[in-house]
């Protein structure tokens, strides 16, 4: 039997201590045609910002291997073209979610980040479930969806923006230009399923979302965007250490300026599925130049 999952897609050197159980995210540059990630350090700030979500995410996902009764092809965006690409009889190692990254004219938008979709051949009606769910025990697609386990996806960056690339984003410079760690981690939030996770569209009415944590951490229901994938423009949270910052899943980041996960964006992640360890950071290091509320130099993401 053949089926095949529809794509989703949001348009629009940290080193941490990552825990032996963790959910690895694994940066394919193979199809980085237009050379961005040449450059050790771009690669350096990107990997700094899945490290921040291997550190934080505690799901045991299971593995997925092709043989000749059940084969799994995946499918997702080029990076640098947008042009669909499908891999067939591809492996997914356990705990391990693996992106594909690279850059290309983006217009007005920073970023574009999402999961990838999939077809699947299989005799063994448990292979099928265990590509769906990658051994999630709750439902991860659909309207009765209250999880996500992708097997990876894609992530491309505006291949002409003025970015800011911080060779270690823990000291927080002056940040001149759009911070690229700031977009990479909002991207990432993305193909994580912020916005485009079923699960992430059940919980969501007349604009609001819904999700318990979500509720807990704002303190009401939280306002969505035009499109229910973001959080409202200016929508304000807090970092793990009590310091207020707005949200890193609102679409817009003041140039100049260095946006991380706040406890609402950490609880959205555990809304639509994921098992969530929070990442304490020293308040020193939440200390930026020029606020996050300004609206000088605003630049829209995906």
């Amino acid at each position: 039997m053949n089926r095949f999952k529809p794509f989703l897609a949001a348009s629009l050197f940290w080193s941490v201590s990552i825990p032996a159980q963790a959910v690895l995210i694994q940066f394919d540059y193979s199809y980085d045609s237009n050379g961005f990630f040449s450059d050790p350090v771009r690669r350096g700030v990107l990997e700094a910002a899945g490290n921040y979500f291997s550190s934080l995410l505690a799901d045991d996902l299971a593995a997925i291997t092709s043989n000749s009764s059940n084969t799994f092809t995946a499918i997702f965006n080029d990076p640098s073209s947008g042009n669909q690409v499908s891999l067939p009889d591809y492996n997914v190692p356990a705990d391990t979610l693996i992106v594909y990254a690279g850059a290309r004219d983006l217009g007005a938008t920073l970023g574009q980040g999402g999961p990838g979709s999939y077809g699947v051949r299989y005799t063994d009606p448990k292979y099928y479930e265990l590509v769906r769910t990658r051994g999630e025990a709750d439902e991860t697609e659909g309207a009765t969806a209250t999880d996500f386990a992708p097997w990876g996806g894609a992530i491309a960056f505006d291949i002409d923006a003025n970015w800011y690339f911080d060779a270690d984003p823990a000291t927080d410079e002056a940040i001149t230009g759009i911070d690229f760690y700031s977009v990479a981690l909002h991207e990432l939030g993305h193909l994580l399923g912020v916005g485009t996770a079923d699960s992430w569209s059940n919980q969501i009415s007349g604009g609001y979302f819904n999700g318990s944590a979500s509720l807990a951490a704002y303190g009401s229901s939280v306002p969505l965007d035009s499109i229910d994938a973001h959080w409202a423009p200016g929508t304000m949270s807090i970092l793990p250490d009590g310091t207020p910052q707005e949200a890193a899943m609102d679409p817009d980041l003041t140039t100049g300026t260095r946006k991380r996960f706040t406890v609402l964006d950490q609880a959205a992640l555990s809304d639509i599925g994921w098992e969530v360890t929070p990442v304490p950071v020293p308040a020193a290091l939440w200390l930026f130049a020029g606020g996050l509320l300004g609206l000088l130099g605003m630049s829209r993401r995906g």
